[in-house]
């Protein structure tokens, strides 16, 4: 088996359609693929009618909605293939595309973790690359190309690694429970000696926000997991008076926006931006609440609280 593509959804049943779809009109060709669908307890009939129409791919349900780590790592550990493509289940991925990716991470083994451009049906770039945080580098060891650049870490909106590679790193890690998991990983893959390649000349259609944007209260909880992964990012990766002092910064921050746009929400609560930062304040008071009683920076909904 050349690749075995995980897909990790909660609800977004429409563009996870779309996802599907374009996987189930591959060749097959070129190289051997199975998929596999991870969905994070969604509670709702549509498992079925989905699992029913692309009866071909291999679909588990988690019992609890673990995050896209745990998720991540629950399809890897079933999976076959030698490559393992990572997808959201909000991409469009054509077969000539991810053939090309693929042929990539074969011919270049130094490169552990792969990615590509990805845009909107609109045709407009979205951003999948980036600095670790706290982190300016100087030079690059390998030489960028027009087609290949070397940055510091690449979205897990689509990413492929060698599924030996992922062993090793023992997967994402499910201290987190949305975002900052892929920064996380290529941080580790760097320090394992890896390079981590985004390819300018290959292309994957992203249309962001299928999960996260059900409801106000669910786009509420995807936007304090923002803020909590950078918590958790910082507390594993920074050392000293720096840490610290990051800490702080994104705390304060967040307190004095969250109390101006939070009263703002709770005078204007009819106004569904105004009541997400209301919703969001409230999110992030009950966090740094639990931050001082528990001593722990994760996210109260990581697997790892559980354990």
């Amino acid at each position: 088996m050349d690749l075995s593509v995980i897909i990790v959804c909660y609800r977004g049943w429409k563009r996870l359609t779309r996802c599907l779809e374009a996987l189930d009109s591959y060749s097959g060709k070129k190289f051997t693929m199975e998929v596999i669908m991870v969905d994070n307890n969604s509670g709702d009939d549509n498992y079925g009618r989905i699992e029913a129409r692309f009866n071909r791919f291999h679909f588990m349900r988690n019992k609890i909605n673990g995050g896209y780590s745990n998720g991540c790592n629950t399809g890897a550990a079933i999976a076959r293939g030698e490559f393992i493509l990572i997808l959201n289940p909000d991409t469009i991925a054509y077969e000539a595309e991810v053939e090309k990716l693929l042929n990539a991470a074969r011919s270049n083994p130094s490169y552990y973790i792969l990615s590509c451009r990805q845009i909107r049906e609109n045709g407009k770039e979205s951003k999948a690359t980036g600095s670790f945080p706290g982190h300016f580098r100087i030079n690059n060891s390998i030489k960028e190309t027009e087609s290949v650049i070397f940055p510091d870490w690449v979205s897990g909106s689509v990413m492929m690694i060698r599924r030996e590679i992922y062993e090793k790193l023992n997967g994402f890690d499910e201290d987190f429970w949305m975002y900052s998991e892929d920064v996380d990983l290529c941080r580790r893959a760097r320090n394992m000696g890896g390079e981590i390649a985004f390819y300018r000349d290959i292309t994957v259609e992203h249309n962001h926000g299928g999960s996260t944007r059900i409801d106000l209260k669910t786009i509420s909880i995807a936007k304090c997991e923002v803020q909590i992964s950078r918590h958790v990012y910082i507390h594993k990766h920074m050392k000293g008076f720096s840490k610290l002092l990051l800490h702080l910064l994104i705390m304060t921050d967040n307190f004095i926006i969250g109390i101006t746009t939070g009263l703002a929400g709770l005078i204007f609560f009819f106004i569904p931006k105004l009541k997400v930062r209301l919703l969001l304040f409230s999110e992030l008071v009950t966090y740094y609440s639990g931050v001082f009683m528990k001593r722990s920076w994760l996210s109260p909904r990581s697997v790892n609280v559980r354990k």
